[in-house]
């Protein structure tokens, strides 16, 4: 690694980082302190504020955090048994990430599987449900950027189209995906990406309304495969790969379930 490259992945810690700490409450509920930290870290992960490969420095995360290297060294200790972080040369602690495959495939997973819970689902959400999804794209079209408010209202709109799924495991697994991915997607997107996603939601949300179910279905898989494109794009662009588009062969089997 040159001093360039580690001097990006060695960044000061700022409150940027935690900014869902102000206002999430769920991150400040009364825990031990180990556990308050390993949510705080696991939390900027997710919400992509710290990048791939990027250094945890201990020194300074506890100065930040106001605490001594006990409790972040044992935070640091649950992210790297969830995999989230690993231990390098010199009692190093980074951010591990996911290769491009890696991310593909979890994209195609995803795609399946919410497609599948949302016919299920579709043909069960009442009024009340179809009014909270038109709130959400509403609260949606108000961001303007690929925050961490961007980030939970985007999760919560995907989490309520299949409510009525009555698929609790693939539930639990589609949200264990998006927490792995979802990073890459807020580093991938841009202003234009926000709007279109913002307008595919809205979409979905008149398919549902309308009784189109398989419309919708379709919609929702095409919405997730179209994120997973952003990404690979992204991905070429920052390691100065030619685009190549997407393979049609993979994108048809994830269509089409």
């Amino acid at each position: 690694m040159d001093q360039r490259t580690r001097a990006i992945l060695t960044q000061q810690i700022t409150p940027k980082k935690f900014e869902r700490l102000q206002w999430d409450h769920g991150l400040r509920e009364r825990k031990t302190m180990t556990d308050y930290l390993a949510a705080a870290l696991r939390t900027a992960i997710y919400d992509g504020q710290f990048a791939d490969g990027e250094e945890l420095n201990q020194v300074e995360l506890a100065q930040f955090f106001g605490v001594s290297r006990v409790p972040i060294r044992e935070a640091l200790r649950q992210l790297q048994a969830e995999g989230l972080v690993q231990n390098i040369a010199h009692h190093r602690t980074i951010v591990a990430g996911l290769t491009l495959p890696q991310i593909t495939e979890l994209i195609e997973m995803r795609a399946v599987l919410e497609s599948y819970m949302l016919r299920k689902s579709a043909p069960k959400l009442d009024k009340a449900v179809l009014d909270r999804i038109r709130r959400i794209c509403n609260e949606t079209d108000t961001l303007k950027d690929y925050g961490a408010r961007w980030v939970v209202k985007n999760w919560e709109f995907h989490r309520t189209l299949y409510a009525a799924a009555d698929s609790q495991a693939m539930v639990e697994a589609v949200e264990r995906i998006h927490l792995k991915i979802e990073r890459y997607a807020r580093q991938a997107g841009t202003a234009e990406r926000q709007r279109e996603a913002a307008a595919e939601h809205r979409l979905i949300f008149k398919a549902i309304a309308r009784g189109d179910h398989a419309k919708a279905a379709t919609l929702l898989e095409q919405h997730i495969l179209h994120t997973g494109e952003v990404i690979r794009r992204h991905r070429a662009l920052s390691e100065g790969r030619p685009l190549a588009r997407a393979r049609a062969g993979r994108r048809r089997t994830a269509l089409t379930g």
